[in-house]
């Protein structure tokens, strides 16, 4: 069977959001990606994307794409995806950093071999497609406009809101936290996204707000910057919430000196952060190992790497908190491939492989 890569396409794709996405870090108004797409001799095509983030992989979309192009392209040409391990190592060792455009090709390439096993991409993964529930981020604006937000978002069926905060005093914060909770339901817990933005004391004087108020609250995601790994140990030691680690873990070797230091009591894997599908699995059984379980998040990402997250997703059980609402932010929201939606429910592609094909729309700039 003919398994060499023949060709290797790369396109750039703009999806405009339905509202800006604010966090302490950024404010995003659009879903911005390149698109790889690789084709084997056999005439089988595999998907994936790279979305870049200057504040966390330190990536814009122009490094992507010659990075991609110019350095990664040109060593995966002709290489035999039959070679498993061989070509995986190639590709993560192509260039240093640059984690995003590892992730589109990877994700390509695992959309292949799933192809080539006549299977999807939860059970190459690992397990029978299922559907899992995300929450949906609430990003910073104006306290009448997220209580709203957040009033809709409950109605709508979800039952988990992740809130953005760090741009304005501490105190506001915390009272914006008791807000939000007061037009919410019992059933509907609360998840804090700091994004780096407070110190450590800063975050346990909200914690003792919070918990003297009672809240449902999942966890508090990076509240101190991702090198501070004392801070992250020293919260971990004194909070009654757990503290999830983002920025803090891009790597097997980050995640296992954030384990070892006792530094998180969650951890949140991003495709773009690890590098791909490959590294995020080994993270998530390092994580399990130790007991500690993981979330999935994404950034505002295109479809092809959205798909991959929700069958890593339903695939791995010591993933138990999701967050890909991006797929809801788009203006194109509901006009996909690679899985569908319903409520807050997300469900992968039964499909061989990720579950695109020739047909979906293309991007806005093609180069080659």
């Amino acid at each position: 069977m003919k398994t060499k890569i023949k060709w290797i396409k790369l396109e750039s794709i703009h999806q405009p959001l339905k509202r800006p996405f604010v966090t302490a870090l950024h404010r995003v108004t659009e879903a911005a990606a390149i698109r790889a797409r690789i084709g084997l001799e056999n005439g089988l095509v595999g998907y994936g994307a790279a979305t870049p983030n200057e504040k966390v992989t330190g990536d814009s979309l122009k490094s992507l794409a010659v990075i991609m192009d110019e350095v990664i392209k040109p060593q995966l040409l002709g290489q035999d995806i039959s070679d498993w391990e061989k070509l995986l190592n190639l590709l993560q060792h192509s260039i240093q950093y640059n984690t995003p455009a590892k992730a589109a090709f990877e994700i390509a390439l695992y959309d292949l071999r799933a192809q080539l096993f006549q299977t999807s991409l939860t059970e190459l993964l690992g397990a029978a497609p299922r559907a899992i529930a995300t929450d949906y981020t609430i990003s910073i604006a104006p306290a009448p406009q997220m209580l709203q937000e957040a009033r809709q978002l409950v109605a709508q069926g979800f039952t988990s809101l992740k809130i953005k905060l760090g741009d304005q005093s501490l105190a506001d914060d915390i009272q914006l936290v008791k807000q939000i909770a007061g037009v919410c339901p019992d059933n509907v817990s609360l998840r804090i996204d700091v994004n780096q933005a407070w110190n450590i004391r800063q975050t346990l004087a909200a914690i003792n707000s919070w918990e003297k108020a009672n809240l449902k609250i999942d966890f508090i995601e990076q509240p101190v910057k991702a090198n501070d790994l004392w801070g992250m140990q020293q919260l971990v030691a004194k909070s009654a919430i757990p503290i999830m680690a983002d920025e803090s873990v891009h790597s097997f070797a980050e995640a296992l000196r954030l384990i070892e230091l006792h530094a998180c009591d969650l951890i949140n894997i991003k495709l773009m952060k690890t590098g791909g599908l490959s590294q995020a699995v080994k993270i998530n059984q390092l994580a399990e190992g130790a007991g500690i379980q993981c979330m999935i998040g994404c950034m505002i990402e295109a479809p092809e790497s959205i798909a991959a997250a929700i069958a890593f997703a339903a695939a791995q059980e010591n993933v138990v908190f999701v967050d890909l609402d991006a797929v809801f932010m788009t203006k194109s929201a509901g006009i996909s491939q690679g899985f569908s939606s319903h409520k807050n429910q997300l469900l992968p592609s039964s499909s061989v492989g990720l579950g695109f094909n020739t047909n979906q729309v293309r991007g806005e700039e093609a180069w080659n």
